[in-house]
């Protein structure tokens, strides 16, 4: 009797450590291909990344006015042969009319795989991505007066002077900047430019290839950079 349950005891000891041996087995070989896969797809993202130092986000641009206001503040500081533009735009309280364009551009460059994760075919960042916010004049300024909405011919010396028009264009910059500062920091242009960064990425990584990989991108995953200059 005792014999019988020292050989059962020793039967159940061998079923378990075959169970062990197994299951450590079936573990270690699915650790093996599931980090070549994993690995092979992280390699694919980098490389698909790395041709595009900066990927425009397609259809989350925006297009707004900037309005730049000229008084005696600001133009006292002018060159001397700006005086007489200066003097035309203040007395008749002028402010510039200018057409914008926003555009949203991701940063891809210098990303590696430590920035994101890839489960199920799915994209995410651990790490907030860059998003350069630049905003372009796109048709031709237009001079208002603050008080009837007209110009008249003196003013007209100025618009009609190509040196003149190139200087206040330049004054009118910060115009710019502020026009970029304000719609980067709207709530809905914010989800607007994750939604379609998201479409924009899927399409760098999917076009002409095998893979299939979905984009998450939520507005805490962007870093939005004003890059305008002030003057």
């Amino acid at each position: 009797m005792k014999t019988l349950g020292k050989a059962l005891a020793n039967k159940i000891a061998t079923i378990i450590l075959l169970v062990i041996l197994i299951g450590g087995a079936v573990w270690y070989v699915k650790g093996r291909v599931g980090s070549g896969t994993t690995s092979s797809e992280y390699s694919f993202v980098i490389k698909r990344f790395s041709k595009k130092s900066q990927l425009l986000v397609a259809d989350a641009d925006v297009e707004t006015t900037a309005n730049k206001k000229f008084d005696a503040a600001l133009t006292k500081d002018w060159p001397d042969w700006t005086k007489w533009i200066a003097d035309i735009i203040v007395s008749r309280k002028v402010t510039a009319e200018i057409p914008v364009k926003t555009e949203f551009k991701l940063e891809l460059e210098g990303l590696t795989k430590n920035d994101i994760r890839i489960e199920n075919n799915v994209l995410t960042f651990k790490n907030p991505i860059t998003v350069y916010v630049d905003s372009q004049k796109v048709g031709e300024t237009k001079f208002k007066s603050a008080s009837s909405g007209l110009i008249d011919k003196t003013v007209d010396l100025v618009t009609g002077n190509q040196k003149a028009m190139e200087f206040l264009e330049e004054k009118s910059q910060d115009a710019i900047y502020a026009t970029s500062k304000k719609v980067m920091n709207n709530d809905e242009r914010q989800k607007k430019v994750a939604k379609h960064s998201e479409e924009a990425l899927e399409n760098l990584l999917n076009l002409n290839s095998d893979q299939n990989i979905d984009v998450q991108i939520n507005v805490d995953d962007l870093e939005f950079k004003n890059i305008d200059s002030k003057k």
